[in-house]
Formats: C-alpha cells, structure tokens, sequence
C-alpha cells in the first residue's frame, strides 16, 4: 500500500510550487541547478499532459490525497499516454518523498544549532536495496558532504530518510559521527541483524544531488553576476492558447508597443527615483516596501501572474557566500521601485529559452513601462527570473530627454520565446 504524507510541511508545498513543467528532452539537457526546479515524466511528450500530472501530485502533497484519489485524478493522461499502475505509482511516489524530504531538510537545518547531527535511516524490509540498506545508522554532522550525495530520496521509489540527534541523544546511544566518505561498507541488515554483501553505495542515476539542499539554497534568487553568460535561444515566438502553443508571428503575439493602453502604463513620480549614494541597505529596504515589507528582515513569498512563486527578501541583493551587500554599482538601485512594480504588474510575461554558461536555462521575463505625472511614457524595466535561482535586471527612466521611440525599440527587443502572460 502506497500511503499519503500524513501532514505536508508547509515547506513541501513551498517546494512543489516552484516547479516548473518542462519536457523529458528539455530535462536531460539540463544541469543539476535547473533540474532542481524543473517537473517531468519521461513518458509524456505534451505540455499539458505534464502540467495536468505536476498539478494532480500538487494535489495530493497539499491535501494529504492517497495513491488511488492520484490514479482518478490523472486517469485520461494515463490513458492517453498508455502509463501503467506500477508506473504511476513510481511518479506518485518519488515525487512526494521528494518533496516531502525537501521540506523536510528545511526543517532539520533550522534546528542544527540544538540538533546538528544527521542519522541515514532505511526501512529495512525486503524492498530496500543493498545501497540503502549499507547506510542505515550512519551519522554525520549537518553540514557534511556526505549529505550532498546521499540525502534521500536516492532512487526511484526510495522510501530512506533522516533522522537528527543532538549531542545529549549521541552519546547516551553511543554514537560516533563519521567524518569520511563511504567507500567499501561490510554492513549488517537493519532488521535481520545477518551479514550484508559488502558494498560501495551510490545514489541511483540521478540521484545524486541533495533536493532539500538545491532548493534551500536556492529559495530566494541571488543576482546573476556575469549577464553576458546569458544567451538567448529563441527562433520564433509564440503565443498560449487555452489548450495548446501556437506559432504565430507579428502583432498576434505582440501588439505594437507605441500602441501600448494606458491601463499598461504604471505612474511614476519624482519620489520613485531614488537618490543617489543612499547606503546599500535603503535602496533593498525601498525595494522591500513596495512589497509591503516594512524592513529588511521581512520576506514573503509572492506569486507571478503566471503562477511561479519568487521570494522576495534582502537575500535577493546579498552575496551568498559573504553575506555582503551587492546592491551598489549594479546601474539600477536608483530604479528598484520600478523593478518591484515590475514585478508586482508586469504587462507582460515571456519565458525565453536561453543558454546559461553553455547549459539550457529556462527565464521568465517580466516587462514593465512607465509614465511621468504628464501620462508620457519615459521608462521601462525588464526583470528576468533565471532557472528560478538568478535574476537579472534593468531598469531607465528619462521621460524629458525625449527618446521614447528609442525606449520602445529597445524592450520591443525584448518580446520573444512563448508568451506566459498579458495584462
């Protein structure tokens, strides 16, 4: 019996909600960062057929659904792409230990301070396989390596977890944390207490990245800081139909901007530009407020109109390894407000396939155009969401210098891959 997640963590909900729905093909060309964000089946080939299947597993994880109300849920996709049971319960499966690991690995590090020792735990029956089986009982410390490979799930189907100790718990136990890698274990089984074959464990293909840790670490998106890696694919655009994508071409995907309605056009005022040299902290703390954040240390999680959650947060314009403001020299902090109302209300979403450092990239491209108190329009900003981990922005706002053709011709530059979203 395949048994439901008797509570779903708000972090595996959290989890699940920034996956993106792609093809199997787009999937094995990407790299361990973007797949940490990207949802497919191997036996699907139509969009909406993995949207429907990422949505009924969405369903279950939140609503804490069995394995039967799945099959019902997903059972014209089953049919249509002729899945059988053993093959739905593999998705169902996998995928909900893995968000629920996920959420899981975000729990278990908030509490590393009190308990900062990790147990590998397998069930033990005679399901588990031989590698799982080898790390049963293996301590390590939170922060381990061992942690980047071997954090459950490691295979299909894999049913592993984690337990944590402090330090009271490890030496009433009698417990060691390990420092070195496995290399060859001479294990017992868990259950039986007999002797195992001896073993070099791995993850199974696949496998092999921690998804709590590709997630967590992730969870606000940091600046992309060399744009020039950042190379667009696109060859034709297209627009999204109710059911399906359609190839089209001139102002059926996009009208032309100098007949932009004024509905698309956000205010601007004076105040909105912000000055120079203000210390790095104001400018995050102006771009914060616009979300109602009313300082630094707040963050929420916000929902782009076409359905992708991005936190916002002061990790956005922080350095992940130093923990230092990087808002300065960037070129836009005086135009962050625009940024986060482009954000908030862009006209328009695009999804742009790209090429990230030679790897596929998937970004989700936010545009926004501005107006002066006069109703003219005088500046755009441009905020791009890359593999849901990088961003990457620009924003202008010269409404008396008079070069709005200029102005229009350059984010018209921008208008390409498939249409997500209009105003």
């Amino acid at each position: 019996m395949i048994k439901p997640l008797a509570l779903a963590p708000a972090e595996a909900i959290a989890y699940w909600k920034t996956k993106v729905p792609v093809s199997s093909g787009e999937f094995k060309r990407m790299g361990d960062e973007a797949r940490s964000r990207a949802f497919a089946v191997s036996s699907l080939a139509r969009a909406d057929q993995v949207a429907t299947m990422q949505a009924a597993i969405g369903k279950a994880i939140e609503d804490g659904e069995t394995f039967n109300d799945f099959k019902k849920r997903v059972a014209s996709v089953a049919k249509e792409a002729t899945l059988r049971p053993w093959q739905l319960a593999n998705i169902y499966r996998t995928n909900i230990q893995s968000a629920y690991m996920a959420g899981r690995y975000s729990q278990m590090k908030r509490a590393a301070k009190s308990r900062p020792y990790w147990r590998y735990v397998a069930v033990g029956d005679d399901r588990s396989r031989l590698d799982h089986l080898a790390l049963h009982g293996k301590v390590y410390p939170h922060d381990h390596e061992f942690w980047d490979t071997f954090y459950p799930p490691n295979g299909f189907a894999c049913r592993c977890s984690v337990q944590t100790l402090s330090d009271f718990q490890m030496r009433k136990r009698g417990l060691k944390a390990e420092e070195d890698m496995p290399d060859i274990v001479h294990a017992t089984h868990p259950t039986t207490g007999e002797p195992l074959p001896p073993v070099r464990p791995k993850p199974d293909a696949g496998f092999s990245t921690n998804v709590g840790k590709e997630w967590h670490a992730g969870l606000t998106a940091s600046e992309l800081k060399d744009e020039s890696q950042l190379v667009s694919t696109v060859r034709t655009t297209m627009c999204r139909t109710p059911v399906e994508f359609t190839v089209h071409k001139g102002d059926a995907c996009k009208s032309p901007l100098h007949e932009l309605d004024d509905r698309h056009v956000l205010p601007v005022v004076d105040a909105d530009i912000l000055s120079e040299g203000l210390a790095s902290e104001q400018y995050a703390k102006a771009f914060l407020n616009e979300f109602g954040l009313p300082d630094v240390d707040g963050s929420i999680l916000h929902t782009l109109p076409c359905g992708h959650p991005l936190v916002i947060s002061k990790h956005l314009f922080l350095d992940k390894k130093t923990g230092k403001w990087k808002v300065k020299g960037s070129g836009h902090e005086q135009y962050l407000k625009l940024l986060a109302r482009t954000i908030k209300r862009p006209f328009e979403v695009w999804k742009v396939p790209s090429m990230l450092a030679g790897k596929p990239a998937h970004v989700l491209r936010m545009l926004g155009v501005f107006a002066g108190e006069d109703g003219k329009a005088g500046g755009f900003a441009i905020f791009n969401l890359v593999n849901g981990r990088k961003w990457s922005g620009v924003a202008s706002f010269t409404p008396n210098i008079g070069n709005k053709t200029i102005m229009l011709e350059s984010l018209e530059r921008q208008r390409e891959g498939i249409l997500l979203y209009r105003e």
